[in-house]
């Protein structure tokens, strides 16, 4: 079969071109991207920028409070453009797995070989590769010599792959299967070779991945958003609408006009729509991706850091994250009186640290122990490593057979006696422990086939293990996160990585063994995947998922991108193995590619979800809280009309929800932040909502108090309206500190957020100029009160945060969410 590939025509031009016209172009699918009109039609089509959106509108043209209705629309339209430019970003991993593809390629056509555009390859071309060519298609080989291709961007594997003719070939990556198929896409390290087409284009594997990062799910805090959403505004319409409903019985006893009730109701509906939360979110997640690019995290996506922190489970690739995807001899067996790295220099093609990793860091160890070669070592002969030998073999002057490869070819050509026999021992020892052996043997001889070889010894290589691998582990499990490992390398090698950074390696899974209908328990339950390929990786993502875990997925290849977009975080090692195609599939971005830095980014995360979660707290309980007071209030007090008017509503949520809100994102709790365990079920779990509601019970209760007090001491509407603003004011300014705190409101260090005092105080302030001060008070409704309206105000302060600790539950250790 080899002989007659040098005589092979491959195709003739008619048929490439009835092939192309059948086939296709060999390029990845691309679909014509969406408008810019269509991205922000589909922003607008959340259910807050909705709310939004109606209540910017109303504000401004209904109200004719501009200042305020202004305010609201370009929230929105910030909110629009971020997410516009982060689909469009998103869209770029797609593009970039589209550079990796050949420009050119070399086949045989009707007996010539000629280059052509790789987008002409057809299936049934002859294409011939050699030593730094990349791979136009999936191709099946017909004639190797001493062929390898870096399949890392794949496979994952850090070895290149050695390719023969007549190998075992198929459809799709089933890693250590493949000796006979090359890969669209890879990289042609050593030597040259032929193979047939049988895939082009959206078919190769290289666009099965194409295709699997199509669309992405969302992150738990978006989700979590999106049924802020929907909750807040049906609680808008209802309460409008129930207003509106109540007001009608009193325009029908002439006792309020038919406009008031009606533009009080919409006011109370745009009151229970928080505008400022995805302004306050938005500003919290862009302060802290500042914080963490300083610290090497890169975040794509603003809404990942939050389920960086809520992350439950990490899945690591070996390679390039835990490991450094440089090879480094870490055990030698030598037999008595043996030059084995002289040998290893005088059999070896790496040069100034560029070549195969086996010889580099053969060459490092062997220039670390201080062998040299002699003046006089040239080479006379060169046999190229090989995949079918197996070995490399080189003779020098004088003459000196020398040979490397696997244990069990070169030993089988050593003469027999007690020191084969010792070395052939030892290599099962250095195989367990997931190292790759390599044994060199020399003789007097110009043979390059000759056996009765002297035995030298074995060498042990491993992939280098990046120092903070065994700390970061240790800080996940410390955090509550499952560190996992994820490899294309063979199990026992994982196993040993596995050991060596702290992840407990039982049970070692590999890829051939989840055909079964149990394959997603036992993606979920492994503690290390070996042998895997992509389709693995992303079926791990989703089985993870579904059973509810917030999943990281970190990598640095072609084959990480498509569970690297579909994980609710994916990290793209960004070291000198890194792909641009896992950088843009990517949110997160760690820029020195240590997975300790992860910890850094999922530290600040918790920080993050933590102040989240507080905001989300304290806006909906005094939104609630404001419903409350005014449906209580039309129904306890007919004499007041409406309890709150339209501004009145307008000003609390312009002070309250605008400058506090913001406190609490930027905020920074005592203690690890590491500590702070995300709460189960999310940010708007049944247990957060319980809280929001009783808590907004305590305030309203508060302030219908407060207000009854007032109106039997028989004060005017406008001081009671007066005083029910300035006790709800002041109530939820407290409730800021219950809110973030982690189990009790003034426990240890809750002085040391300056930042939430200064926003509480300047607040608190505002409020009291535009009660005490008539001309800046006029405008709102507001009028100065006596000494027992202050006093009444500062009792409900002090006691909301009092009364919330009593009602919160005991023991609770999550990071609080209102």
């Amino acid at each position: 079969m080899h002989a007659d590939t040098d005589t092979m025509p491959g195709l003739s031009e008619a048929e490439a071109a009835r092939l192309l016209d059948g086939h296709g172009p060999n390029e990845l699918p691309q679909s014509r991207p969406p408008t810019l009109l269509a991205r922000s039609a589909r922003q607008l089509a959340d259910p807050l920028s909705i709310l939004l959106l109606i209540a910017g509108l109303v504000t401004l043209v209904v109200l004719a409070e501009v200042p305020e209705g202004v305010a609201i629309l370009t929230i929105l339209l910030v909110n629009v453009v971020i997410g516009v430019s982060q689909e469009v970003k998103a869209d770029q991993a797609v593009r970039a797995l589209r550079n990796l593809t050949a420009p050119m390629a070399k086949v045989r056509r009707g007996g010539i070989t000629r280059r052509v555009p790789a987008a002409e390859v057809v299936p049934g071309d002859v294409i011939e590769v050699a030593a730094g060519d990349r791979v136009p298609a999936d191709a099946r080989v017909i004639k190797a010599s001493a062929l390898a291709v870096d399949e890392a961007v794949l496979t994952g594997e850090s070895q290149s792959a050695d390719k023969r003719a007549g190998g075992a070939t198929g459809l799709g990556i089933l890693l250590g299967d493949r000796d006979g198929e090359l890969f669209s896409g890879t990289l042609v390290v050593r030597g040259g070779g032929m193979a047939v087409v049988e895939r082009t284009g959206a078919a190769t594997e290289m666009g099965r991945i194409a295709g699997a990062l199509e669309g992405q799910p969302k992150g738990p805090l978006e989700a979590d958003l999106a049924q802020a959403s929907r909750r807040i505004g049906l609680l808008a319409v209802a309460a409008g609408v129930v207003m509106v409903l109540i007001g009608l019985t009193r325009v029908g006893r002439g006792e309020a006009a038919l406009l008031d009730i009606v533009l009080a109701g919409v006011a109370l509906a745009i009151a229970a729509v928080p505008e400022s939360l995805a302004a306050a979110v938005t500003t919290a997640l862009a302060l802290g991706s500042q914080r963490m690019a300083r610290l090497g995290v890169i975040v794509r996506r603003l809404p990942a850091i939050e389920a960086l922190g809520a992350t439950t489970v990490i899945a690591s690739d070996k390679t390039g994250t835990l490991t450094t995807g440089r090879l480094t001899v870490v055990d030698q067996v030598t037999v008595p009186g043996a030059d084995l790295w002289r040998a290893a220099l005088r059999c070896n093609d790496a040069r100034d640290g560029l070549g195969d990793t086996v010889d580099v860091a053969l060459r490092a160890a062997a220039e670390r122990s201080g062998a040299r070669l002699a003046d006089g070592e040239a080479r006379l002969a060169t046999r190229p490593f090989d995949a079918e030998t197996r070995s490399m073999a080189v003779v020098t002057v004088g003459p000196l057979l020398t040979v490397k490869g696997a244990p069990e070819v070169v030993l089988a050509r050593c003469a027999v006696g007690e020191q084969t026999q010792h070395l052939a021992d030892a290599v099962a020892g250095l195989a367990r422990r997931g190292l790759r052996v390599l044994a060199l043997a020399e003789a007097a001889t110009a043979d390059l086939d000759a056996d009765g070889l002297r035995p030298l010894g074995l060498v042990g290589l491993r992939d280098e293990i990046r120092p903070s691998a065994r700390q970061a582990v240790t800080d996940c499990r410390a955090a509550g996160i499952r560190v996992m490992m994820v490899t294309g390398d063979h199990g026992d090698t994982a196993r040993a990585v596995a050991e060596e950074v702290g992840i407990q390696p039982d049970p070692v899974v590999t890829g051939a063994c989840l055909n079964g209908d149990d394959r997603s328990a036992r993606l979920r339950g492994a503690a290390v995947l070996a042998r895997v390929d992509p389709a693995t990786k992303l079926d791990l993502v989703h089985a993870l998922r579904a059973h509810g875990e917030i999943v990281t997925m970190t990598g640095d290849g072609v084959n990480d991108a498509p569970a690297l977009r579909h994980a609710d975080v994916g990290v793209a090692m960004a070291g000198d193995e890194g792909t641009d195609v896992a950088r843009e599939a990517a949110a997160v971005v760690v820029t020195n590619g240590e997975l300790g830095t992860i910890v850094t980014g999922v530290r600040e995360g918790r920080r993050l979800h933590h102040n989240v979660a507080s905001m989300i707290g304290y806006l909906l309980t005094g939104n609630l809280a404001e419903i409350i007071l005014v449906l209580v209030g039309l129904i306890l007090w007919p004499d007041l009309i409406i309890p709150l008017l339209p501004v009145h509503l307008l000003w609390i949520n312009l002070v309250l929800d605008g400058i506090p809100a913001i406190a609490l994102g930027v905020d920074k709790p005592a203690g690890d932040p590491l500590a702070l365990r995300p709460r189960r079920g999310g940010l708007l779990s049944g247990a957060v909502l319980g809280r929001v509601a009783v808590r907004s019970l305590i305030v309203g209760l508060l302030v219908i108090i407060a207000v009854e007090a007032a109106r039997r001491m028989d004060w005017s509407a406008e001081q009671v309206r007066t005083q029910a603003v300035l006790t709800l004011v002041f109530a939820r300014l407290t409730l800021a500190y219950v809110v973030r705190a982690r189990r009790w409101t003034f426990e240890r260090g809750w002085w040391r957020g300056r930042t939430i005092l200064v926003a509480v105080a300047a607040t608190a302030l505002l409020q009291a100029l535009v009660t005490l001060v008539p001309p800046l008070g006029a405008p709102l409704a507001l009028m100065p009160l006596p000494a027992a309206g202050w006093a009444m105000a500062l009792a409900a302060a002090a006691l909301t945060p009092l009364l919330c600790d009593l009602a919160r539950p005991l023991g609770s250790k999550e990071a609080d969410a209102g």
